[in-house]
């Protein structure tokens, strides 16, 4: 018999008894359903958030104050006068900026709302490549300067606070002072915001520091040249606020790549954890494929040892039956992929991810299945082709 024969005989063995195949197939279908659901979203999951991780974050760095400092903390380790110059004296970075961020209550002619309030240099709109202008400017130098109280919106808070007004020239409120709205702007977002909503504000830093009793900067954000050029960038900022203010390991830089590395350890590990736990359904599965063959080769009994009267080789009954128990768990494990794939997307699209397919996951499915249609099948297997001939005639 051939490997033909013996697959048009195992798909005949399959449809005669639909039922207890399916059911067979059950616990396979099950296991690769939680595998490609679960490394799906790991993987693509993890893919799509690094892209965006890279898109808006890509050859940044912050720079701020080690807490675990030993040194003396004061309100001028970091300063707007450090930024001016490391942007001039290091060839390793393209921007680096002082940065403030604080949350208040703005109150405009309509409404008012919670805003994210950003304290920077005009510097800040030319490395932050996902912000444009709506209407209006962004502050320049000379606004930052001259401590000018002149504001930039974000379109969306521009419309709450004035409605169908147009912003530009208007006034807003924030506590017992009164800013200029000068500006507003569009900022693309991560995809991934889960339904969260805020809205930000973009003020001067001069004029923003000139309001503090002890002005300070809270930290750098710096953007290199290019890849290669993001460690020296942080390791020279570092070096020259130590010997500016004297404080040896008084500051931290920290890459949005060190970011997205230590994001995928911890994404690559929970999804090996999780993608062993449901493994063991596969396991499970393949106990059941095994059971199912064992009953098989007892029903067949029989057939066997006519088959074995008429000349078939132990080897043909063994390739046989492992036929069959391989493509129980293919038809099984395709059926699984399609559920997981399902699942994934479904997920993903509630989760507001990109459904990702991830090959590797379709792949290391079917091999799966392969694996476990051939290992638990193969005692059924070697049983039925072990059988004597005589006695499987006689069998009852």
């Amino acid at each position: 018999m051939n490997l033909l024969e013996s697959f048009y005989t195992a798909i005949e063995g399959i449809w005669a008894n639909k039922m207890r195949s399916g059911l067979t197939m059950l616990g396979i279908i099950i296991g690769i359903t939680s595998v490609i659901a679960v490394t799906t979203l790991g993987e693509g999951g993890q893919k799509a958030i690094n892209q965006e991780m890279e898109k808006f974050g890509q050859f940044t760095f912050n720079v701020y104050t080690n807490w675990e400092s030993k040194e003396e903390f004061s309100s001028d380790d970091l300063t707007v006068e450090d930024a001016e110059v490391l942007s001039k004296i290091s060839p390793a970075i393209d921007y680096i900026v002082p940065y403030n961020s604080s949350t208040i209550e703005m109150k405009g002619p309509k409404k008012e709302e919670r805003v994210d309030l950003t304290a920077t240099t005009p510097d800040y709109f030319a490395m932050q490549k996902t912000i444009k202008v709506a209407k209006g400017r962004f502050f320049n130098k000379t606004d930052d300067q001259e401590q000018r109280a002149v504001v930039v919106l974000e379109e969306a808070l521009g419309s709450k606070l004035f409605g169908q007004m147009n912003p530009i020239g208007q006034r807003v409120r924030w506590g017992n002072n009164s800013l200029v709205v000068i500006g507003t702007y569009t900022e693309e977002k991560i995809k991934f915001d889960m339904g969260s909503q805020s809205f930000g504000a973009i003020v001067p830093i001069e004029y923003y520091l000139s309001l503090q009793e002890e002005p300070s900067v809270n930290m750098f954000m710096g953007k290199a040249k290019d890849k290669a050029s993001i460690q020296p960038a942080m390791q020279q900022t570092t070096r020259y606020l130590e010997r500016k203010h004297q404080k040896k390991d008084h500051y931290m830089a920290r890459s949005m790549q060190e970011s997205i590395d230590q994001f995928n350890q911890l994404t690559g590990t929970l999804t090996l954890i999780f993608s062993i736990i449901a493994g063991i359904s596969l396991v499970v599965g393949g106990v059941g494929v095994m059971n199912i063959m064992l009953v098989s080769v007892t029903e067949r009994t029989r057939e066997i040892g006519i088959r074995k009267a008429l000349g078939a080789r132990r080897q043909d009954i063994l390739i046989q039956f492992l036929i069959e128990s391989v493509i129980v768990c293919l038809i099984g494990g395709f059926i699984g992929v399609l559920f997981g794939l399902g699942i994934a997307a479904l997920i993903s699209h509630f989760a507001n991810l990109p459904p990702l397919l991830s090959w590797n996951s379709v792949i290391i499915a079917f091999a799966f299945s392969s694996a476990i249609g051939i290992f638990f099948g193969l005692y059924p297997a070697n049983k039925a082709a072990k059988l004597d001939p005589i006695e499987a005639l006689r069998y009852e």
